[in-house]
């Protein structure tokens, strides 16, 4: 019947603690990237110009900070599914 109870002062086994909002907010990488982000918008801001763009075959007129915030975000992205690929691997077992 006991079989599942721990014998008497046994040590309970350590439980991982989710470190919550707070703590991963807290975290050098969020504010780096916190801060990333800020100076980058600061500097879309800024830069209102109207710039042409060649793409290759053709060439393409647009708002600076339209350009900008694209190239932000397509930034991101990338950083982000690289992050992502590399928090998906299993180690290797030898």
């Amino acid at each position: 019947m006991g079989a599942n109870i721990p014998p008497v002062g046994a040590a309970e086994p350590e439980r991982k603690r989710d470190p919550g909002l707070a703590g991963r907010l807290a975290s050098p990488k969020v504010f780096i990237g916190g801060l990333v982000t800020i100076a980058a918008v600061w500097f879309i801001i800024a830069n209102n110009a109207q710039v042409r763009i060649h793409l290759w075959v053709t060439w393409v007129s647009a708002p600076l900070w339209l350009v900008l915030l694209l190239v932000f975000l397509a930034g991101g992205l990338v950083g982000f599914l690289a992050g992502r690929r590399k928090r998906n691997r299993k180690p290797k077992r030898d």
